[in-house]
């Protein structure tokens, strides 16, 4: 009961904020702030793309934070599984550092009036030769040297691996959700 009536918070919130009028909304082809609290429903990742084989990628962030999308599919995946700067630093997995909220995100503590903005990925996850900022990179145990998260890279890490144990969890998504080796579903031809 207590988990039912979280989701409905959460749906609710969701709801609230989408009818709350902002430029995300909807608003695939404009550019994404640096950072919002309104969570938008759809966004392009890769827009300016430096291959010259695939192009930008369509995310339906409205899918993936209010459907069961989660591994297990059995939930809706948290908010902090990709905004994972957005909890406390003693919430955090390793390889990540940085934990930037005194709570968990939530679409419900997104929506509260004191809540603060959500930063968009870009914003720490720069491009190959920006340098606008500094892009953090972190040494996995599998790997002798650091990986720079550049957006490529952490967008791939972060998609990639979910989608592909979500595969692996359940093998009826296989061809529904691409995998890692999957890359025209996500990625529009050029």
């Amino acid at each position: 009961m207590t988990k039912l009536l979280l989701v409905l918070i959460a749906l609710l919130s969701c709801v609230a904020i989408g009818l709350s009028g902002s430029a995300l909304a909807g608003a695939v082809s404009q550019d994404i702030p640096k950072e919002s609290k309104v969570q938008p429903k759809e966004v392009v990742l890769g827009k300016d793309s430096q291959s010259d084989k695939y192009g930008e990628v369509a995310f339906n962030h409205e899918n993936h934070s209010t459907k069961n999308y989660s591994i297990d599919g059995k939930t809706v995946i948290a908010c902090v599984e990709c905004h994972h700067t957005d909890q406390p630093a003693s919430g955090l997995k390793p390889p990540l550092k940085t934990g930037e909220r005194d709570v968990v995100l939530t679409a419900a503590v997104l929506a509260a009036a004191d809540a603060k903005p959500v930063k968009a990925c870009r914003t720490c996850h720069l491009q190959v030769n920006d340098e606008s900022g500094t892009i953090p990179s972190v040494t996995y145990p599998d790997k002798p040297a650091p990986t720079k998260l550049t957006n490529e890279v952490a967008y791939h890490l972060n998609c990639n691996v979910c989608h592909d144990k979500a595969i692996a969890a359940r093998p009826a998504v296989k061809g529904k959700a691409p995998g890692a080796n999957d890359c025209v579903p996500c990625h529009k031809a050029l």
